[in-house]
């Protein structure tokens, strides 16, 4: 069994199990040596990703929705 099947597999389980049986994974995987670090609240709250694209087309001249058929005609030289 590769890693990425065993870690998907794993994923299936935990999504099938009841809340009862959630706690009682948990409580194991904390007293295992092995897991415990990772079973650990983090330190801090982890950060949130940032798009890089975000505001990609933001242009500073209001809706350009409005003016789209415009906008895409002077781009191909049409008049509409």
């Amino acid at each position: 069994m590769s890693a990425e099947h065993a870690h998907e597999e794993l994923h299936h389980l935990v999504d099938r199990l009841s809340l009862d049986q959630a706690r009682r994974l948990l409580r194991l995987v904390k007293t295992d040596p092995d897991l415990a670090e990772v079973a650990e609240e983090p330190s801090e709250p982890a950060r949130r990703r940032r798009l890089s694209i975000a505001g990609i087309g933001a242009s500073g001249e209001g809706d350009l929705s409005e003016r789209v058929e415009d906008l895409l005609a002077e781009r191909f030289n049409q008049s509409t």
